[in-house]
This record gives C-alpha cells, sequence and structure tokens, in this order.
C-alpha cells in the first residue's frame, strides 16, 4: 500500500497561507495590545486625577509640584510644608494607597534622596505601577533609572506648570500653571474653568536624551531645586514622544506619538493631538489666563 505525503508544492502553499494569515494577524494583535495600553494610561490618569482632588478636599489646596523649604532667596513663596522635602508624587502617595512607603521615606532633611535612594532596593527606588504608561517601550527594563550611586523609580506622569520652561528660579517662570516649587492653588484658583484646564499629563522617554544634570531622569523621589523637571510638565514647547525632547515636554509614544493623554482639573481624561495648535496647547495649560479655547480646534 503507497504512503501519500504532502508534495513540495503543496508544502510551500500552505506555509504561504500560514504566512498571510500572520500578517494579518500581527497589526490586529499590535492594534488591541495599544488600545489596551491607551486605556491603561488613561486609568492611570483618572487614578492621579482623583488622588489630586481628595488631597485638595482634605487640604483645601492642591500640593505643590515640589516642596521645598528655604527658597524664598530664589524669589519662590513659603513651602506649604515647612519640615519636610518632597515632590507632588510623594504628596499624593496617601491617595495613591502607598502609605506604608510614604512612612520609611525620610523626608526632614534637604536633598532627601540622599538617603532615600542608595542602592537598587532603596525605598527611592520603588517602582508605582500606576506612574508608568505602559506603551512607553523606552525605560530601563526595571523602570529605575540610575544617577551616579543614586537609584530611582521613574515616572510617565507630572502635573502642569504652565507656559514657561521650568526654572530653579521664580521670577523666570510664568507660574501659571496648577503645579510649580511651593505651590499652593486652590479650585478656586482655575478660573478658565477647571474643564478647560490641564492637571496631569504624560510624557515620552523615547530620545529623552542622557545630560549631566539628575533631573534627566524623572523620578519621583527627586526633591531639590531642580526636581519640578521631575514632577511637572509644560507647554512651553509642542508635544513630542519620538523626536528628542525634554524631560519637561508632554508627548507619548501612543500611535507613534499623534496623541498624548492629560488629566484635566475637572478629574476628566482627555487624548490630545499631537498636532494641537501651540496657543490652544498653552492656553489649556494656564489657570487663570482667561483665554478662549475653541474645542472644535482641540479634541
Amino acid at each position: 500500500m503507497k504512503r501519500h505525503g504532502f508534495t513540495l508544492i503543496e508544502l510551500l502553499v500552505v506555509i504561504a497561507i500560514i504566512a498571510i494569515l500572520i500578517a494579518l494577524l500581527i497589526p490586529a494583535v499590535q492594534k488591541v495590545r495599544e488600545a489596551a495600553s491607551q486605556s491603561q494610561c488613561q486609568n492611570n490618569l483618572k487614578q492621579i486625577a482623583l488622588a489630586s482632588h481628595n488631597y485638595h478636599d482634605n487640604f483645601k489646596r492642591f500640593p505643590p509640584g515640589v516642596n521645598l523649604p528655604g527658597e524664598e532667596d530664589s524669589g519662590w513663596d513659603p513651602a506649604p510644608d515647612a519640615n519636610n522635602y518632597y515632590g507632588l508624587h510623594v504628596a499624593l502617595f496617601p491617595f495613591y494607597e502607598q502609605e506604608n512607603l510614604l512612612k520609611e521615606l525620610i523626608l526632614d532633611v534637604q536633598d532627601p534622596q540622599s538617603k532615600n535612594c542608595q542602592g537598587p532596593t532603596s525605598m527611592g527606588a520603588q517602582v508605582i505601577p500606576m506612574l508608568i504608561c505602559p506603551s512607553d517601550a523606552f525605560f530601563p527594563s526595571n523602570y529605575v533609572g540610575q544617577y551616579g550611586a543614586l537609584y530611582f523609580g521613574l515616572t510617565s506622569y507630572g502635573g502642569c506648570s504652565g507656559t514657561s520652561q521650568t526654572s530653579s528660579t521664580a521670577n523666570q517662570m510664568a507660574r501659571n500653571g496648577i503645579f510649580f516649587m511651593n505651590s499652593r492653588i486652590t479650585m478656586g484658583a482655575i478660573v478658565d474653568g477647571t474643564s478647560n484646564t490641564f492637571l496631569f499629563g504624560e510624557r515620552s522617554r523615547q530620545n529623552l536624551p542622557a545630560t549631566s544634570s539628575s533631573e534627566a531622569l524623572g523620578g519621583w523621589a527627586w526633591a531639590n531645586e531642580f526636581a519640578q523637571e521631575d514632577n511637572t510638565m509644560n507647554t512651553n514647547e509642542p508635544m513630542e514622544g519620538v523626536q528628542t525632547h525634554d524631560l519637561n515636554q508632554f508627548g507619548s509614544q501612543h500611535a507613534g506619538g499623534a496623541i498624548a493623554n492629560f488629566a484635566f482639573a475637572d478629574g476628566s481624561v482627555r487624548s490630545i493631538s499631537q498636532n494641537i495648535n501651540i496657543v490652544n496647547f498653552q492656553r489649556l495649560s494656564t489657570r487663570a489666563g482667561g483665554e478662549v479655547v475653541d474645542e472644535g480646534e482641540i479634541f
């Protein structure tokens, strides 16, 4: 009895069909994966916005972008918390369900990162999953950044400081956003409307240049005169997610960098196109500019 097998032509046809099916399947899988990542990123921002609102309910103001006592000589207001040094995310830890981590941090010393970030398993190197955008493929594999002997848990999200480039000197910043050094902005101060004002946004680590300054990391544990760049972003430049950009520049890798997610002061989360007109982009970043925002040109 003769045994029949596949001929070479039949085998090649089967392989070709499988290759076509894979080629059709991969984009669909990638699309589903990106949709899930986009949804997770938006949920992260929603939780951060809710934490900020809960903070406001408790303290009758939003937390400072960085709480840094003794900065009056640089033109900043006195720190809301005169006894401790910390950044925006650390202020929100009680509302992130990170109370246990907060208890382990040393905050009552100047440059607390020098105490909290000594080693890859130190308290300041802990990774908070809610602070990581799953679409950003350019984090270190463990989401921990290193600067010299210090290690930092990294973040994708920062508060909006307004329209001007970050500076350690107060009079070099417009301070027209919600979060900056020793800020204590209240909901009532957002006179442009909470639905028209950025609260938080995301940044991309793709093509983020390495520099000799520690603020190029984006670690939640930084708390010195340069730490605004780790905790806040601004609209001094357009959004950028894939080309070379600064740490304090909004942007993402969603849809190839075409959009980025933002939490607004009313708690809503929306995606903004990278191609948004810079004028409208900056209008959304100020709390009391008195500008008219045309939603038809934005969303």
